[in-house]
């Protein structure tokens, strides 16, 4: 049982945390946030990442309030959505896993995988894949 002090302070500090992540658009390269490979690579997966986590802190702030198990639960889910929702969005955009790390720590790029082929290639950045055409088929490796 959580003291009801407690449980106030939690929700507080989720409950800020969460308008402060949906306010405030970082861009991938800070210190804070989903800092996966697949959110480097693309500033859209980035974003959605980044609001997905303020609602989901927002869940949390009720969550302490109803019960201190609700609370360890939309834990447990923000942490599997988190880093469960920008694999699913990279893969469903490139059609694959597979990344490009290019000079520095942080600079990840995309791979897109052609849907006719099935040729990977590299992009310079998420806007390429617009115009992108495949080396190998010479169609645009994703229908979208």
């Amino acid at each position: 049982m959580m003291p009801q002090s407690v449980a106030f302070l939690l929700a507080a500090v989720c409950g800020l945390l969460g308008v402060v992540l949906l306010v405030w658009h970082p861009s991938p390269k800070s210190w804070i946030g989903v800092r996966t490979p697949w959110t480097f690579a693309d500033r859209e997966i980035w974003d959605i990442s980044w609001m997905a986590g303020g609602v989901l802190l927002l869940v949390m702030a009720g969550a302490v309030l109803v019960t201190a198990f609700a609370f360890f639960v939309a834990v447990a889910l923000l942490i599997l959505i988190s880093l469960l929702l920008p694999i699913y969005l990279y893969r469903r955009k490139y059609g694959t896993l597979l990344f490009w790390k290019d000079i520095g720590w942080i600079d990840y790029r995309p791979v897109v995988r052609c849907s006719h082929c099935g040729h990977t290639q590299k992009l310079e950045d998420d806007q390429h894949l617009e115009r992108a055409i495949c080396e190998v088929c010479g169609l645009s490796p994703r229908r979208l």
